[in-house]
């Protein structure tokens, strides 16, 4: 499966994948909104297929903060 976006566990909220670094300048898959990166648990994400609907990650994309046809395959 071929996925450029993501949820946290059973959400139904699925985010624009993004990226995050972590303390070791390690760069994980992470939403793109930054939403509850402090202290969340990155083994919780889970690939999808499923079209955005994050209204954060919407209004990136909306705004052309970044581009959600440009989007790799995260997993």
């Amino acid at each position: 499966m071929e996925a450029s976006a993501l949820r946290v566990e059973n959400s139904h909220t699925i985010h624009l994948a993004g990226t995050s670094v972590d303390r070791y300048d390690v760069a994980l898959p992470a939403p793109a909104c930054h939403t509850a990166i402090a202290g969340w648990d990155p083994r919780r994400l889970r690939a999808s297929t499923a079209p955005v609907n994050c209204r954060r990650c919407l209004r990136l994309i909306s705004r052309r903060q970044v581009s959600a046809l440009l989007q790799d395959a995260i997993f």
